[in-house]
């Protein structure tokens, strides 16, 4: 069988900005100068003012990764739980649950449904993109200049490109942070407070183009900040408000820092540095402006099924779908949020769908550069997918594509009638369609569940270099 499971050792020096989730997107810390913005702290004994603890106790950062490690093997089941979830409790929650959670259930189902195999693409390639931050030929030609030898100075310049552009990608994700945290807030407030409290969240343009900070940061910056500031210091609520008022200040910096114009000045430093020109293959401009549209999905289905999906956890967490739901609801929000994690060096894609009157739950790790310590090497990407047919049973496919030829095993349920002869001739058919060639196709009966560590070794491996800095 050919040998697809082995890959080469990956890079220790450095977190490669061509894969998804590199950047966490927690807030950063902001520095504010202005009294009027610095929410107060609850005094101390003797009168003092106690900063802000973020992550109290004593922790072992440098164990973080193996933390990550195990959620990822407890993640290992969330197909199956993804499935219960919608195909078997989903269905029967249609007639029997409640009027909201009722209506996400159908207008979720009415997204998964795809009648034509291009239809199923088009699913699958909102999903990618509406995943996907840092790919595309800017962020792959920055990735290998970044393990070229240059300055520490053109590195920096490089990595402050890459935060900015982060938290410009971010913008609308930001401001829909801050509403959220606005409702809660305002139902927080003494109701003396709320009304005024509300008309200045107003103020705010929920629909600002990314990078279009100005308006909004005036409104956060000179009005709602503020307001939080003297409210606390007034009512001396040091709980729940100031919490939030702390997050919400935490939110508003990240927006901020996503300003469009910095990130022009830093992309104009970034390419008249003449490593760069040297190192970095094409058009620069270009590449960004790629990069640009790759933050727009190109269809409807790319924000409406994660939106739907979304609302239904969020309706099963609060209870919508029986208290005894909950817990389950709760696991597979934790899963998810896994692909969020900074180390998560693979493209992750969850893709639920109905095709033929067939519920499937399909689930795909990619690594979009499998050879990215050679550089030498011809570029190579390698799959790996798992999904489940209604009333067939579970499949699992592990493939690496080398400069269009094609590296293929495929396992299929003990239960599978078909012969194997005509499973493999109409894969390859299908591979040859879309102008690949077959090398080698091995198939097999899926006797156990293949680990995404086994397929790609080098995520356990880079437990030994990689450290944390907090």
């Amino acid at each position: 069988m050919a040998n697809i499971l082995q890959v080469q050792n990956p890079t220790m020096g450095g977190q490669g900005i061509g894969s998804p989730g590199v950047y966490p997107h927690s807030p950063q810390t902001p520095q504010i100068q202005s009294p009027d913005r610095v929410i107060p702290s609850p005094p101390g004994e003797n009168g003092e003012q106690i900063g802000l603890e973020v992550g109290e106790g004593t922790i072992n950062f440098e164990s973080n990764y193996t933390n990550f490690i195990q959620r990822m093997y407890e993640g290992m089941q969330l197909t199956m739980e993804m499935e219960q979830l919608l195909f078997t409790d989903g269905v029967a929650l249609q007639t029997m649950g409640d009027t909201e959670i009722q209506e996400v259930l159908t207008q979720l189902f009415t997204e998964m449904e795809t009648t034509e195999p291009e239809e199923l693409m088009t699913l699958i390639e909102s999903q990618q993109q509406a995943q996907v931050k840092f790919s595309g030929e800017l962020f792959d030609g920055l990735r290998d200049i970044l393990n070229e030898k240059i300055s520490p100075s053109f590195r920096e310049t490089i990595l402050d490109f890459v935060k900015t552009y982060n938290n410009y990608a971010s913008s609308e994700h930001l401001l829909n942070q801050m509403e959220s945290l606005g409702k809660d807030i305002e139902s927080l407030l003494l109701p003396s407070s709320r009304e005024s409290f509300s008309k200045l969240m107003e103020q705010l343009d929920k629909n600002a183009a990314p990078g279009d900070i100005e308006k909004n940061t005036e409104v956060i910056n000179k009005e709602i900040i503020p307001f939080l500031s003297k409210y606390v210091s007034k009512t001396h609520n040091y709980g729940a408000v100031r919490t939030a008022s702390v997050l919400f200040s935490l939110y508003a910096v990240k927006y901020e820092a996503g300003d469009k114009n910095v990130l022009q000045q830093l992309f104009t430093k970034m390419i008249k540095n003449g490593d760069f020109r040297m190192f970095f293959k094409g058009d620069p401009e270009e590449a960004l402006q790629k990069a640009m549209e790759n933050l727009r999905p190109q269809s409807e289905k790319a924000k409406n099924l994660p939106e739907m999906l979304t609302k239904l956890i969020q309706k099963g967490t609060e209870g919508s779908a029986g208290s005894e739901s909950v817990e389950k609801y709760y696991k597979v929000l934790n899963h998810l949020l896994m692909n969020e994690s900074v180390y998560m060096p693979l493209l992750h894609l969850l893709v639920p769908f109905r095709y033929q009157d067939k519920n499937v739950m399909s689930e795909m790790w990619i690594d979009p550069d499998a050879e990215r310590d050679r550089p030498d090497a011809a570029k190579k990407q390698k799959l790996f997918i798992k999904f489940s047919i209604q009333n067939v049973g579970n499949f699992e496919l592990i493939s690496m594509v080398n400069n269009g030829n094609v590296n293929m095993q495929i396992f299929v349920p003990p239960t599978l009638t078909e012969p194997q002869e005509n499973i493999s001739r109409s894969i390859q058919d299908i591979i040859t369609k879309n102008g690949l060639r077959v090398s080698t196709m091995e198939l097999g009966v899926l006797t156990r569940s293949h680990r995404v560590d086994e397929v790609f070794p080098e995520i356990k491996e880079k437990e030994k270099g990689i450290n944390v800095a907090v």
